[in-house]
């Protein structure tokens, strides 16, 4: 249907937009170096603003888990090929992104302060950190696939989909969902902590937590027992309960939506 040149287009592009998205996010959640942070802008009224940045972070978390689901899926790539899924999913999150962040109401009211030198950098650290392992999780199961490009060069190169295999064992073999984990941690970690970003912190934990359980269904329903017997062996999201160093396969495609 679409041309080598604009499948591989179409995918690099998406990919250049999704990692340009993480990097305003950071900086968004940081208050640093974006044309818009958490806390710039006119403040308006306290309560239509809660209710207004709820309904954002609600909007963006409903994007990434509907557009994961099988059902959706199987609808989708009746209209979109399956070698461009991905990546078309990466320019709806560019575009959730762009509408969280320009209707995002600041509340620049101060809950915490840190004023302790070594305090603040390390708070910063960890934020980074937390970032940093966010991205690496994605390499665990296949980077390339997960930002859509893999995809795209297998239906250019003509070579028929395999399906990649993910085992337990690192970021995954800790906790089940390190990305999920890294979404609820990282607008917590800041020195200077507004009632702003405190909405967002927690409006994010508590989606996380919803989303999580439907995740979840659909990982058992896809792959019975197996999944099962990993859930039993490592926990979603405290590392320290986790009961045993077991290793276990499961397919990666179905990771793909943290």
């Amino acid at each position: 249907m679409f041309s080598k040149a604009f499948t591989l287009a179409y995918a690099g592009i998406a990919y250049v937009l999704a990692l340009a998205n993480i990097v305003y996010i950071v900086g968004f959640l940081a208050d640093f170096g974006v044309p818009k942070g958490i806390n710039d802008g006119a403040p308006g009224a306290l309560w239509p603003s809660v209710a207004m940045n709820l309904g954002l972070i609600w909007l963006f978390g409903l994007h990434h888990s509907a557009t994961a689901r099988r059902w959706f899926k199987a609808r989708w790539t009746r209209i979109v090929p399956p070698s461009l899924e991905r990546a078309t999913y990466l320019y709806m999150t560019s575009v959730a992104t762009g509408v969280l962040v320009i209707f995002w109401q600041p509340i620049p009211v101060t809950v915490w302060q840190i004023e302790s030198t070594a305090a603040y950098w390390a708070i910063w650290a960890a934020y980074l950190s937390v970032w940093g392992m966010m991205f690496a999780a994605t390499f665990h199961f296949g980077h390339f696939g997960f930002f859509g490009l893999a995809q795209a060069w297998t239906k250019v190169i003509g070579r028929a989909p395999t399906e990649s295999s993910f085992c337990a064992r690192w970021l995954y073999g800790i906790v089940r969902h390190p990305i999920s984990l890294g979404w609820m941690l990282t607008p917590w970690l800041t020195p200077h902590m507004t009632v702003g970003q405190s909405v967002f912190a927690i409006g994010t934990t508590c989606y996380v937590l919803v989303a999580t359980v439907f995740e979840e269904a659909d990982l058992v329903a896809e792959l019975g027992d197996v999944y099962l017997k990993y859930r039993t062996q490592v926990p979603a999201f405290l590392p320290w309960l986790r009961r045993q160093r077991k290793t276990v396969h499961i397919p990666a495609a179905l990771t793909d939506d943290e």
